[in-house]
Formats: C-alpha cells, structure tokens, sequence
C-alpha cells in the first residue's frame, strides 16, 4: 500500500500561508504583532484578524453565564467570576471576535461595587492598579477585543453629597480604554439601584466601522433609551439582560428575535444563566433574517458562543461557529441548527402573563376540514383570525389552542406599567384557560397549523408592533416561517398589521402580534415584506460547495484545514 508523504508546515510557514491567504478573502487588519516563536501557533494569527469598515460583517461573542449564589463571600465570589470571565475572554471560541458581550449582574453585586471613570476622559484602567476593573481593562488589552461588561457601580453626587449605586454596562476598547458607560433606567426587582434623572442614551464607535447603542434587560420594553436610538438611525445594539421569562408571549429570546425583527436591527444579547430565577436566553439577531443563534437552557451554563454578523443592510452570513480545541466548525443555515438544544427547561421557573383578562375562543380540532375564520374583541380593539388545521386522531391530544386578544394596560409585577395590544393564538395543555402560557413538556403532534392569518387595527403613532412566535423547545420560529408587515395610516394613525404563517408547524405554543404603546413618544414603522435575495452566480465557481462569502469564515475554515493538515504525519 503506498503512503502519501504530507509535508509539515513550520509555524512561521503557517503564519505566512495564512496572512496570504486573510488578504485574498480581503479580511482585515492584523493587529499590532504576529507572534514568530515556535510557541507562536498558527491561532495567534486568527485571535489577532480584525473586521474593518470595509468589511461585510463583523464578528461577536456572547456569552451566557450562570453566576454563584449570593450565599457565598462576596469577595471570593466576584474573584471567582472574574477569574471564570478571563477564562472565556482567553478561550479558542473567542478568538475571531471584535467584540465579546457579557450578561447582567454575573460579576460583582451592590456589596462590592466599583468606580467607573468618565468615558469623556479615556482612561485605561489597566495603567493603574487594584480593582476587578483594572483587571478587566489589562484582558481587553491582552486580547485585543471590545468588551462590553455589566457592573455593579458606585457614584458620588455632588449635589446631593451622597453615593449612590447603578446598574451600569460598561464598554473597553482594545486598549482597555474605557469608552462608553450606560446606566441602567428601567430597573426590574433592583432593591438598593438608583437610576438617572433621566435616560441616558449612550453609544460607541468601533474600528470597524460600527456605531452600537447600548441598553439593558428590562429597557427593551420601553421606548427610552432603545426607541430612541432607533430614531437616531442606530440598528446595531449590545444587550446585557438577566431576563425572567413569561410565556406565552415574553420569553426571553422570543421578545428579543421579535424587538429586532421589528427595529430590523443586529441585536446581540448575553444572557444571565439562573434557572431558580426564570433566567436564560442569550443570541444573536440579525434584524428581519431573524436568529443567528439562540440558547435557552434550564441546565447551569457558562459558555461562549461567536457569530459571525452582517452589518445592516449586507446579505445574512454564516451565522454561528464554533472553535474549540482541534476542531473547526462552520454550519451554514442548510446543514445546521443555530438554535442550540436546550436542556431541562422544566427547572427554568418562567412566569405567567394575565391570560385570564384576554378575550379568548378555543379551537375545537374537528373544525380541521374548514378554515376557521373569527373576529376576536378586546373592548374596541379586535383581531381577524383564519386558520387552516388538520389532526391525526389516532396520536394522543396533548394540548389545545385559543385565540387570544387583549388591549389594555399591563403591569410588570408592580415594577412598570404599559399599555399592549395583542392578537395571538397560544397553546394550553387543556381546555382550561390556566393551562395555557405554560410550559408544554408534551407534544404528540396530533395538529397540525397548515394556515394562519391574523390581522388588526393598532394604534400607528407611538406603537412598537413586533411578530410574535415559540415553539415547545422554547424558542422563536425561523423568519423564514411567517410575513409579517405593518401599513401606516399617517392620516388617521392606524396601522393595518397582518401576520401570516408560510411553513406548516406542529409545535406551536405561540402565534401573533405583540405590540407595545408608548404613549407620548413619536414614533412611527411601517414594515414591509422582505425583498428576496437573488445573487448573481459567480462567473469564476467550479461547482463546489460554498460555505460563506465572508471573509472571516473564508479564514476560520482555510485555517482549520491548514492545521488540520499540519497535524497528519
């Protein structure tokens, strides 16, 4: 049997190839150094690859943490995250990244909290010594990333002579420059936090060409600060939450797939990992295509995960990928799931929404042969539902549907109030109305939704209508499932929303419009349909399989094959 000898690239060879090969993709920048050493590897090159403004795409990392609990010594706890955060800052899945994302409230608490200077002043806190920051500062450096971290941070005021404590994202450029600082101003269950006089609106630029609004959690549902960058023209956004999830119409990345799908805005979010609390979600949402990638897992988690990001207005990339010791992965959206597998979701202990004050009719499942038509009231508000459905009466009935409508003002467990309107169809495990917006831990598949078509009449000025959709894994349906288009009546301020399902599905537990009205705000959105992509075949394609026009993904995979290839002997 012949043997096919395979020569070894030296680690400097490698450098070379690779640095050759990053300028035909047209990649990026390199950083300020390549290390040439034989300790130097070839990754070295990858973690320093920088997106540009001229770039397509840039690349993120967000990161789902599930903190300690506060039963243990503060300063050995903080220690512990922060030592668990260099870790992932270090880590080969972090490696491509611009820019790393953390979630609220997993690092220090209102026990420990710390200065943070004025972004006005670009100070670098790693040329000093002492706190969690300065340590925060020298791994941005290290690594040469942005980070964005959430902290626990005190504040002198002057004026009132007192110190107070807020919930504060902060952002560190790749010098470890401290660069933006948002206070948090909607506060959920935040005993002991301060807020602002008044919402703070805060943003940064990046090397890449990126301007990125910042905000927190809760602030998604209200309309200062996020509305108002998106009337500023922001669609790019960094999202630390720590969020409760409340079926069957605010789960955690169920609200954020369907805020950016409506803002058609590049929403990146890191997630706080707490089951006991009802908290998981993290993603990565690419506007009107929808997720790039979603976790949501009631299993203790703390992982990063790196996405490759079209910028606004640029055709969907790759998506999710993952680098993790010897092995490279690129899915494309044809050959995997970027909504990842979550597990014992029966410990996530979610909430409930007010179902009992929604005007709901069930779905009787001998209706499948017609297509059920129904016009559904909520006082003066009303939703026209038609649904097409069919049943295999020989599987079990596990769940049951209604539609549902609501408009009115809504209360967040006392914290915030709102004014909703809402059309939907949700599932419930039995006939009974407690049943519904509950964790369906069964599904026999016994219907089947073919057809929905839902529309009403929403208040155009000041209301944020978003799609609304999840399925018995907990997670959001691919955009390519529904349309969903908003028509503004600027004369009358009425906008005509309409959602419609394109994909027949049988794991429905939610279904509909959800919209936010925020009174005194002007804002308008009209939504249209997304124009379908035809690219141009490439005159110079051989007939080979094309996993990504991206550069980064251009590089991440030419790389792997050349350490792949290093490694046979």
């Amino acid at each position: 049997m012949a043997v096919r000898k395979i020569r070894v690239l030296s680690s400097k060879q490698l450098v070379v190839v690779l640095l050759a090969i990053a300028q035909l993709a047209g990649a990026s920048d390199y950083g300020d150094y390549v290390d040439y050493t034989d300790q130097g590897r070839i990754e070295e090159v990858v973690q320093f690859a920088r997106s540009t403004p001229e770039s397509d795409s840039y690349v993120v990392s967000v990161v789902e943490f599930h903190p300690e609990p506060m039963t243990m010594p503060i300063e050995q706890r903080t220690q512990l995250h922060l030592t668990e955060y260099a870790r992932l800052i270090r880590s080969p899945e972090a490696k491509t990244a611009d820019i790393i994302v953390f979630p609220e409230l997993t690092l220090n608490s209102l026990s420990d909290t710390v200065f943070v200077p004025d972004p006005t002043q670009h100070i670098a806190p790693c040329d000093d010594h002492g706190s969690i920051l300065v340590q925060l500062s020298c791994l941005a450096r290290e690594v040469r990333k942005y980070l964005v971290i959430n902290l626990s941070e005190q504040f002198y005021l002057q004026q009132q002579a007192e110190t107070v404590r807020y919930n504060t994202d902060v952002v560190f450029d790749r010098n470890g420059t401290v660069i933006a600082r948002y206070r948090k101003y909607n506060l959920f269950k935040e005993p002991g936090t301060s807020v602002t006089s008044l919402p703070e609106l805060v943003s940064f630029e990046t090397d890449f060409g990126i301007r990125f609004g910042v905000f927190t959690c809760f602030d998604i549902l209200f309309a200062l600060p996020t509305l108002e960058h998106v009337k500023h023209g922001l669609r790019d956004f960094v999202f630390p939450a720590f969020w409760t999830s409340e079926p069957p119409f605010l789960t955690s990345t169920q609200i954020f797939e369907s805020w950016a799908y409506a803002n058609d805005a590049n929403l990146i979010v890191a997630g706080t990992n707490y089951a006991p609390s009802g908290a998981t979600g993290t993603g990565v949402f690419n506007g009107r295509n929808g997720a790039l990638l979603t976790h949501y897992s009631g299993r203790p988690t703390r992982a990063i995960y790196t996405v490759t990001l079209p910028k606004h207005g640029t055709q969907r990339g790759t998506g999710y990928h993952s680098l993790t010791s010897d092995v490279l992965e690129v899915p494309t959206a044809e050959t995997s799931d970027h909504r990842l597998p979550g597990y014992e979701l029966e410990n996530v202990q979610m909430g409930r929404d007010f179902l009992e004050q929604f005007t709901t009719i069930q779905l009787n499942p001998i209706w499948q042969q017609q297509t059920i038509g129904h016009i559904v009231c909520s006082g003066m508000f009303c939703c026209e539902f038609s649904v097409g459905l069919s049943v295999d009466f020989e599987r079990s009935e596990t769940h049951y549907y209604r539609l549902a409508v609501f408009d009115g003002i809504r209360t967040f467990q006392g914290f915030a109030d709102a004014h909703v309107s809402i059309c939907g169809i949700i599932a419930c495990a039995n006939q009974s109305i407690a049943s519904c917006g509950l964790l369906l831990e069964q599904n026999s598949g016994y219907i089947q939704l073919n057809s929905i078509s839902i529309s009403g009449q929403f208040i155009a000025n000041g209301t944020l209508a978003m799609p609304s959709t999840l399925d018995m894994r907990m997670y959001s349906y691919d955009a390519s499932h529904y349309g969903f288009t908003a028509e503004v009546n600027y004369t009358t301020n009425v906008q005509l929303v309409t959602m419609n399902l394109t994909t027949p599905v049988s794991d429905a537990q939610t279904f509909g419009i959800y919209a936010f009205n925020h009174q005194d705000f002007e804002f308008f959105n009209p939504i249209e349909l997304p124009g379908k992509l035809n690219p141009q075949p490439d005159p110079d394609d051989d007939g080979g399989a094309i996993v990504s026009s991206s550069p980064h993904a251009l590089l991440i995979v030419l790389s792997g094959l050349l350490l792949a290839t290093n490694r046979l002997v």
